[in-house]
């Protein structure tokens, strides 16, 4: 056979190649970190997804809201890795702790704390509860670090739970087969959006309020305007909660007298609707 010898300059190139190839290498290994906002869904601990759980177990760092009690509620799964405040609605318009000046200070922090432990390869989970893109106070998370490609990993959220509580299908009415999530902003004085509640009721489809500072004695006088005084409702406490989940049954004329609307806990989700019958 016959044998070829390198020329110095063609030993050069493949020494020069060989070196771009290795620190092209290091630089997209650096490059692999990920950017998570997960949830753990609601109430009991085993509505969490098994790609939530896994997503969780492989994360090298955290933020939580509740950064303390995180991590003693998933302390076997969190261990002694970093566990960073991630605020409420901290990029987000939910954004409602300390002054402007603390929330921009904080914001910078946590900019650093990601963006670094990205860059470093690391991978890092933000974590929610119930379905984060439901009145969720983080995704503001995603708009901020789009650059980052973030993956939202979907949880059981209080509207899957409080529909099983419920038993019964949701789309099921004889009225309309449509399902309305609302918030109750149009209740409030001085609302001017267009989806005042008066509005959305015009269709008697099912409503399902999440219950953020919702008055329900003006809901309820709202919606007589649109739903006759028997239509069926519900309140679903702690959804999702084995040893707390409570349904309570009315109509739009009893339900104001079965409970106290300033006791109610910040977990219940209301429902109307003729598929409750």
């Amino acid at each position: 056979m016959p044998h070829y010898r390198l020329k110095p300059c063609s030993v050069l190139f493949c020494i020069i190649l060989t070196v771009v190839l290795t620190f092209t290498g290091v630089a997209m290994a650096a490059q692999t970190g990920t950017l998570k906002l997960v949830s753990v869904g609601i109430g009991d601990r085993d509505n969490m997804t098994l790609r939530a759980h896994k997503a969780i177990v492989n994360a090298d760092v955290f933020l939580a809201m509740h950064p303390e009690q995180t991590r003693a509620k998933l302390a076997d799964l969190i261990g002694d890795k970093p566990l960073h405040d991630a605020g409420h609605g901290l990029f987000g318009r939910l954004g409602r702790r300390g002054s402007a000046e603390q929330r921009a200070a904080q914001q910078d922090k946590t900019r650093q704390i990601i963006r670094s432990a990205v860059a470093g390869g690391k991978h890092v989970v933000i974590l929610d509860y119930g379905d984060s893109t439901i009145y969720g106070p983080q995704t503001g998370y995603l708009k901020e670090f789009a650059d980052l490609n973030p993956e939202v990993v979907p949880g059981i959220s209080s509207f899957n739970a409080a529909n099983a509580a419920l038993k019964c299908g949701i789309t099921s009415g004889s009225q309309s087969h449509s399902v309305i999530i609302t918030a109750a902003m149009g209740a409030r004085e001085g609302y001017k959006g267009k989806d005042t509640l008066t509005k959305l009721a015009e269709t008697q489809s099912t409503m399902v309020f999440f219950t953020m500072g919702l008055n329900l004695s003006e809901v309820v006088k709202q919606l007589k305007t649109q739903y006759d005084a028997t239509t069926p409702m519900a309140i679903v406490l702690y959804a999702g909660s084995s040893d707390k989940e409570q349904v309570i049954r009315g109509t739009l004329n009893t339900i104001t007298s079965q409970v106290d609307d300033d006791k109610l806990p910040f977990e219940h989700l209301i429902y109307v609707g003729d598929f409750l019958r």
